[in-house]
């Protein structure tokens, strides 16, 4: 090659090394459509400057961002109230199914009631109609007798028969201390019969009244649990759909969205426990409170009765001391006389001042029954186990069918029911609780609506309502602990 034809040959290769500064161009261009700022158009192949968005674009994808933001914890919001909510509906349906078995419970007492009663009218009934056929037998000894002719059978069969016999007896003369006692017995027995058949007919009606406050909290149960069960259908509907609107407003996957949901439910759980904690540690030191006061008010009392009786007793032996003094001062020596004065004197000083005890203190709780063991190995082994309301094992159970089979592992019977198994506990300061405890929720122990066997560090295990299962959880997970448990 000449070097006359280099040039030719430059120039005619010259268009291909500028090719690719073209595409290069052109990828830029489509690059800046992509990212949304394809508005502001690009300089001239010649102005290599970058592309900067404008304030207005900046200003619009803060706003954007703040509007997602806002949607994000406007969600949130309206998450944390959905799970609020669902929780209340568990618990008042389990709440209402334990005001029906108190109602179940009233029930079967008022049946055995009327029973008992019924049973004693039939017996005072059947000693009436004795009662009535000696007092015919009576009245046919007199008439095969003689003993004045059918005058005397009208003594006894007349309109008033045995009760007009009972208010005449002590003027028929003809009628000895037997006969009359077996008046007496007879009218007895006529009046025991009455009140008898009375008290069985009260009895009756309260056992209507009872089967129908039983049936109605049993509707009303029922009728708790259907609307829990379909409104919380309802917003779990809504917490699936809120919670993918949140993964696609935070560019997550609804798996991380649900994890995060998640950690804000416990935390907030663990702001409701501790905000729990704090109002059962106050309910606590109110009832230690009126607690003392009470003790320093029988004390205070002890102390008045105490005193009052001292001073009572001191001036009974003033008086006999001056008494005694005279009449020795009137028929003895001089020395007689001086003890006599002095028996005066001391008469008539002031009394002694009896000294103050300290109040007494209230009496610790009651050991625990044995068999705790047994009884907190059993509560574990049901962990997991559904809630249905009245059970009390093996498969379910309800909150007081739990406690009542825990402990009936170590020998201990406990009702079907938290406000009678309150009573049938001693009184235990939530501070003092021993595992095996148990622990009541509501206005006061005898009107609770929950119960929990206590497992120690502040935890227990429980049947809390149709949502969930037999589970462990700490004692202030419910708002309304009350201040004292029970101790079996």
């Amino acid at each position: 090659m000449t070097p006359t034809q280099r040039p030719a040959e430059t120039d005619r290769l010259r268009p291909w090394r500028r090719r690719p500064h073209r595409l290069v161009c052109v990828g830029l261009v489509g690059l800046t459509a992509l990212t949304g700022l394809a508005g502001v158009s690009p300089a001239a192949h010649a102005d290599p400057s970058p592309v900067f968005p404008s304030q207005t674009q900046v200003d619009q994808a803060k706003a954007a961002a703040g509007a997602a933001a806002g949607q994000v914890a406007a969600l949130d919001q309206q998450l944390a109230a959905s799970r609020a909510m669902v929780a209340e509906l568990a618990q008042g349906s389990a709440d209402a199914m334990e005001a029906a078995s108190g109602a179940r419970l009233a029930l079967a007492r008022a049946t055995a009631q009327a029973r008992s009663a019924e049973a004693a009218a039939r017996t005072a009934k059947a000693q009436a109609d004795q009662a009535g056929l000696d007092l015919s037998r009576l009245a046919a000894d007199v008439y095969a007798s003689g003993g004045g002719g059918t005058g005397q059978l009208d003594v006894f069969f007349g309109d008033g028969g045995p009760q007009s016999v009972l208010d005449r007896a002590a003027g028929v003369e003809a009628v000895g201390a037997e006969q009359a006692d077996l008046v007496d017995r007879a009218g007895e027995a006529d009046h025991l019969a009455a009140a008898a058949q009375q008290a069985a007919a009260e009895a009756r009606g309260r056992q209507a009244t009872a089967a129908a406050a039983a049936q109605a909290a049993a509707d009303r149960a029922q009728q708790a649990v259907a609307t829990a069960q379909t409104q919380t259908a309802r917003l779990q509907a809504q917490q699936t759909q809120v919670t993918a609107r949140l993964a696609a407003l935070q560019k997550t996957s609804v798996a991380l969205e649900q994890q995060r949901q998640a950690g804000l439910a416990a935390a907030a759980e663990r702001a409701r426990e501790e905000a729990n904690r704090r109002a059962a540690a106050a309910a606590a030191a109110a009832a230690a409170r009126q607690a003392a006061a009470q003790a320093a008010q029988r004390a205070a009392a002890q102390r008045a009765a105490a005193q009052a009786a001292t001073t009572a007793r001191q001036q009974q032996q003033a008086q006999g001391g001056g008494s005694n003094g005279g009449s020795n001062g009137g028929s003895t020596s001089g020395s007689g006389g001086s003890s006599g004065g002095s028996g005066g004197s001391s008469g008539g000083s002031a009394p002694t001042p009896t000294p103050t005890p300290a109040p007494t203190p209230p009496p610790p709780p009651p050991p625990s029954s044995g068999g705790v063991s047994a009884v907190l190995a059993y509560a574990r082994a049901q962990l997991g186990k559904p809630y249905v309301w009245g059970a009390s094992g093996p498969g379910s159970f309800d909150c007081s069918g739990l406690t009542m089979m825990a402990w009936a592992q170590a020998g201990v019977s406990l009702t079907h029911y938290t406000g009678a198994q309150y009573a049938e506990t001693a009184r235990v300061p939530i501070g003092q609780l021993q595992p095996g405890d148990l622990v009541f929720y509501g206005t006061s122990g005898l009107d609770s609506h929950h119960v929990g066997l206590y497992i120690g560090g502040g935890m227990m295990i429980h049947a809390p309502n149709p949502s969930t299962v037999v589970k462990i959880a700490s004692i202030y997970s419910m708002s309304d602990l009350v201040p004292y448990g029970g101790r079996p």
